[in-house]
């Protein structure tokens, strides 16, 4: 499988070779089939997020987290795949979480939260604060995070987002 060629840090286009919930998953069953050739527009939005997820862990007493370039290399990376897919899933294609996690040389442990069909930034974060499962994984032990939001003509242009932590 082929890694997408990343232009920019901010809006790019990406060309990739070869959910459950209408909106949130914490965590979905294996997603069969490869995933779709076809146009990408994805960004890194890291720096909306970091404010608001500090925010968050700082009300119970918990570290900040730092952008890191790798996180937010990994959110893009998912967040083009669930577009190009048109379907909201951890595991894309036939590569594991733990093996996408490796190949965008994210430090381990790690951990993902992704959702779709939000339309801006805020609403995709209460999502995330709503959800338990997401939750728990923003206030987690880590020290590095990345988030990014794609959308694709094959989804309709529905927003899919993806969030990576990291230590």
């Amino acid at each position: 499988m082929t890694a997408p060629s990343i232009i920019s840090p901010l809006s790019r286009r990406v060309l990739l070779l070869g959910g459950l919930a209408a909106g949130l998953s914490a965590c979905s069953p294996f997603f069969s089939g490869g995933i779709p050739d076809g146009d990408v527009d994805a960004e890194g939005v890291t720096a909306t997020f970091l404010p608001w997820v500090n925010d968050l862990r700082q009300g119970r007493g918990l570290s900040r987290l730092s952008a890191s370039r790798a996180c937010e290399n990994a959110a893009i990376d998912q967040a083009s795949r669930m577009a190009l897919a048109n379907r909201m899933n951890h595991i894309t294609g036939s590569e594991s979480v733990l093996a996408r996690f490796k190949r965008m040389g994210l430090p381990l442990p790690a951990a993902e939260n992704i959702a779709m069909q939000q339309r801006t930034p805020e609403r995709a974060f209460q999502a995330w604060v709503n959800s338990p499962g997401h939750l728990k994984n923003m206030l987690g032990n880590y020290s590095h995070i990345g988030v990014a939001r794609a959308v694709s003509p094959n989804s309709g242009n529905t927003p899919f987002w993806a969030m990576c932590l990291s230590q």
